[in-house]
């Protein structure tokens, strides 16, 4: 649901499934934009579903990518998705009939999944490549982050205004700031959620780099990763809020008068 900040005026209702996987696309593309090798050209990718789809839309639009090698369990799901990026941009795609066979030479490595344990083997990561994960907890295996050198985090959720106490790695206020509640809510459900910094010691932030106070890859031979955005509802209403301006000026939609939301009832 979109509202507007100026009026809170409710304007329109979107399904998040397609902004879901634009929006997370788009956070492998920034990865890739600011911690991929400069001449980054082929990818290897776990996972042929929607996150792949809009992975592969991000990646052709920051780097030059010539060639794919996807591999998904269901033979016939990862052969129609090799056909389709072929054909949409003009790349060489080997589709693989073994996980292992998408690392061969990959400079950017994509697990790109809804596993619920983490799928990446980072045995398999070539010098040089770069890494993005999705599914499996929200955080690689241990093998591959335990070989990585630099180590993207979009941000910190800010704490809410005149609480600096209640400050905390990720954005799951709801329930880390519960009424009568520790600082830290029961930390079942907040600990499951939250991914927290993943290697503190080779982190870079976004602001960091695009401001140009630090760099992300400074060697041709790291090891790089981009966490999945942790500013997750920034994210939303910013895809949703462009999302809406092209659909009005499109004339797409259904219109629903604001009236149906209001009351004339004085209190």
């Amino acid at each position: 649901m979109l509202t507007s900040i100026q009026t809170g005026e409710p304007l329109a209702f979107l399904n998040d499934g397609v902004l879901q996987h634009m929006r997370v696309g788009a956070d492998g593309g920034i990865g890739v934009k600011y911690m991929a090798k400069e001449d980054a050209a082929v990818v290897g990718i776990l996972g042929s579903g929607g996150m792949a789809r809009t992975h592969m839309q991000a990646f052709t639009a920051v780097r030059k990518i010539r060639r794919l090698q996807v591999y998904s369990p269901t033979p016939a799901n990862r052969q129609a998705f090799g056909r389709e990026m072929a054909e949409t941009y003009g790349i060489e795609v080997v589709v693989c009939d073994r996980p292992e066979d998408v690392y061969k030479g990959a400079d950017i490595v994509a697990a790109l999944t809804d596993s619920a344990i983490p799928v990446m083997d980072g045995s398999l990561l070539e010098p040089g490549c770069h890494i993005v994960n999705i599914g499996g907890s929200g955080k690689p295996d241990a093998e591959s982050l335990r070989r990585v050198d630099a180590y993207l985090r979009f941000g910190d959720a800010p704490a809410p205004v005149g609480m600096p106490d209640l400050a905390f790695q990720d954005e799951y206020i709801a329930w880390e700031a519960r009424p009568g509640s520790p600082k830290h809510g029961d930390g079942r459900r907040a600990r499951q959620r939250a991914h927290g910094v993943a290697l503190p010691d080779r982190r870079v932030t976004l602001a960091e780099l695009v401001e140009g106070k630090r760099k992300g890859r400074t060697a041709a031979d790291q090891i790089t990763y981009s966490e999945r955005g942790n500013l997750q509802g920034a994210q939303f209403y910013a895809v949703a809020g462009r999302v809406y301006e092209l659909v009005k000026q499109a004339g797409l939609g259904h219109t629903i008068p604001t009236e149906w939301f209001l009351q004339t009832i004085r209190n």
